[in-house]
């Protein structure tokens, strides 16, 4: 699985250098745009798991014995994590607003209480089904911020444009459950870290 992850964000990372630009899915959905040289630093952290863990697990089988072995796919797990949270981190800098293109998207839209409820109802829901995705495993790693953070931009859209009251409830759910199952699965790792460096 943490496999899969690192090639994803591998191919996003070389994406964003080569291109100078990132799909906005990946950070903050629609209502941003990420191009320019900053994205080119966001594709350089996201290119940074697979090479750093295969480096590490090359050098953890150069030391003696086999316990150091065991401790690979945490090491692994540890990387991937700190490098995306630091790309999420990034992402918030170097994003910019999107200004909707088409007659029906105009830039006046943007300020419509119905768009912005829309925009709100999807963070929302998303947020949640993050959160409920982090219930998976060690994936809450990198599911629960997103949770939290689409949780978060929504309630400030909430509070902004004092619309979409009826989604509060479900983004301040996904904002507790997702913070809930990412400190219960970081406990779990940070105590399996405990244990292996006490062993060694």
């Amino acid at each position: 699985m943490l496999l899969v992850i690192e090639i994803l964000m591998l191919v996003a990372g070389l994406w964003a250098i080569v291109a100078g630009k990132l799909p906005s899915f990946l950070f903050g959905g629609a209502k941003y745009k990420f191009e320019g040289r900053g994205v080119r630093l966001l594709g350089s952290i996201l290119v940074l798991p697979l090479p750093i863990a295969f480096g590490t697990g090359i050098l953890l089988g150069l030391l003696p014995g086999d316990q150091p072995i065991e401790y690979a796919g945490l090491l692994e797990l540890v990387i991937v994590l700190v490098c995306a949270v630091a790309a999420l981190v990034v992402s918030r800098s170097v994003r910019q607003p999107a200004i909707p293109s088409g007659a029906g998207d105009s830039a006046a839209a943007i300020d419509d209480p119905a768009t912005i409820e829309a925009i709100i109802a999807r963070k929302a829901q998303g947020s949640f089904i993050y959160a409920l995705l982090g219930i998976l495993g060690f994936t809450a790693i990198l599911v629960c911020p997103l949770a939290f953070i689409r949780a978060s931009q929504a309630l400030r859209l909430i509070d902004k444009h004092q619309v979409g009251e009826r989604h509060r409830g479900t983004a301040k759910a996904a904002r507790i459950l997702a913070t809930i199952i990412f400190l219960f699965y970081a406990g779990i790792a940070v105590i399996i870290l405990a244990v292996g460096m006490s062993g060694l």
